[in-house]
């Protein structure tokens, strides 16, 4: 029988990997924990140089929470108060931590000003030379704190949270016979971690594969195995679950 591998990520996401891994001969399961749902938000006063994005959700659910403050931007950026939701955004440049989520900010028409890898940390430490920079944060209701580097400044609004689902008998009782779970964010990772604890899970019979070190961090301990992704890609992480499959 072949490794069993947990998909335990969102929409539209978990399509994705479920068909990029199936398609590399995996046998993928899903188990979606989660779903993140718009909140309300406005956007500060002021121009900004750019939009901040760790996560395309951040910008998938920014439109749907868009409140009055949408039009604000929309003037800051040379539209008209009527304009509503992100019609005016297209024209900021995006600084984005991975390709996924700056194909997410292509596909909306923003420019992309730069590309990152292993965090919105790590990508803000290398924006000093462009500075002065004023940035949005798009982001989720639960995000890591930022210290960005002089000349840098960050105004940061909430478009999105995630909602969790307990494990369910029938999820605890196909975990218990072993696998691999991919680990998409550190949000997922702790309540994976605490489910499992809830249920009566075994963490020895699974091993984990995480996209970023951050992220298997959030897991705790007592796992059969944790590897991390050579870089944060869906593709990367789906060849490291190919090789701890074989």
């Amino acid at each position: 029988m072949s490794t069993r591998v947990f998909v335990l990520r969102p929409e539209p996401g978990l399509s994705a990997t479920m068909e990029r891994g199936r398609a590399m001969g995996l046998s993928m399961e899903a188990m979606p924990l989660s779903h993140a749902e718009a909140v309300a938000w406005q956007v500060p006063e002021g121009a900004f140089d750019g939009i901040l994005l760790g996560s395309a959700n951040a910008l998938r659910h920014a439109e749907r929470g868009a409140g009055k403050g949408a039009g604000r931007i929309s003037e800051t950026m040379g539209g008209s108060a009527a304009d509503t939701g992100l019609d005016m955004l297209p024209r900021l440049p995006v600084y984005a931590v991975g390709k996924a989520t700056a194909q997410a900010a292509c596909s909306l028409r923003f420019p992309i000003a730069q590309v990152g890898e292993g965090g919105l940390q790590k990508l803000l430490d290398t924006l000093a030379r462009d500075a002065p920079l004023r940035l949005l944060r798009l982001a989720g209701e639960d995000r890591m704190t930022l210290s960005p580097p002089e000349g840098v400044t960050i105004e940061t609004c909430t478009t999105y949270r995630i909602v969790h689902r307990a494990l369910d008998d029938q999820d605890a009782a196909r975990l218990r016979e072993g696998g691999v779970v991919l680990l998409h964010s550190g949000v997922a990772a702790r309540h994976f971690a605490a489910e499992c604890q809830r249920a009566g899970v075994d963490r020895a019979k699974l091993s984990l594969a995480a996209l970023a070190p951050r992220i298997a961090s959030h897991a705790s301990d007592g796992w059969k195995n944790v590897a991390v992704a050579p870089e944060t890609s869906d593709a990367a992480l789906l060849s490291l679950v190919a090789d701890m499959c074989h």
